[in-house]
């Protein structure tokens, strides 16, 4: 892994969230781009840090698991709690990305259960009374429990991967990590 990759997959990502993803792809579409935005800075640098200490390929490859792993269930979470959490707890504005256009996992997973959800997320929640409609089906579709799952799959994906590698104080500290992201609130 290079800085060029991490850039490069930085730029895809980023891409992907201005471009309109392909219909009924939508959660895929969602992980790929939170891959390319966060995911994979995480997995390459914890690949990178097990080929400087000399690790072997299983471990290396294990680390760039646990890494992706890892950055998935931290991003799936910070949307969730862009949905749940408060100004003041999060230190930044809440629903900042519906605001902006953008549908994360929340959204998607409601427009799975409601295809009315699907115009919105299409025009980009841009008029009147957009944002707050999507709000209502996220509430009423179980959405935000449906994202929570997610969050816990790639955190237990995470934690399935530190299992593999060789036992020290530093697997424990890799599993206790993955608790940390999945709880926080902010």
């Amino acid at each position: 892994p290079t800085s060029l990759s991490f850039l490069q997959h930085l730029v895809k990502g980023e891409l992907m969230q201005i471009h309109k993803a392909e219909p009924g792809n939508g959660i895929s579409n969602y992980i790929t781009k939170s891959y390319y935005k966060t995911a994979s800075l995480m997995a390459n640098s914890c690949k990178s840090a097990a080929i400087l200490g000399g690790h072997e390929d299983r471990v290396q490859e294990l680390a760039y698991e646990y890494g992706k792993n890892l950055g998935l269930a931290f991003q799936v979470v910070d949307d969730l709690l862009d949905f749940e959490s408060t100004s003041d707890a999060l230190g930044k504005p809440t629903l900042a990305d519906i605001n902006a256009g953008l549908a994360t996992a929340p959204v998607l997973y409601a427009a799975q259960n409601f295809p009315e959800v699907q115009p919105l997320i299409d025009r980009k929640f841009s008029q009147v009374g957009d944002v707050q409609l999507a709000l209502h089906y996220v509430e009423k579709s179980g959405a935000l429990g449906e994202t929570r799952t997610l969050a816990t799959s790639f955190a237990e994906s995470a934690v399935a991967a530190a299992c593999e590698m060789p036992e020290c104080t530093a697997r424990s500290a890799l599993i206790a990590l993955v608790e940390r992201v999945l709880l926080r609130n902010r």
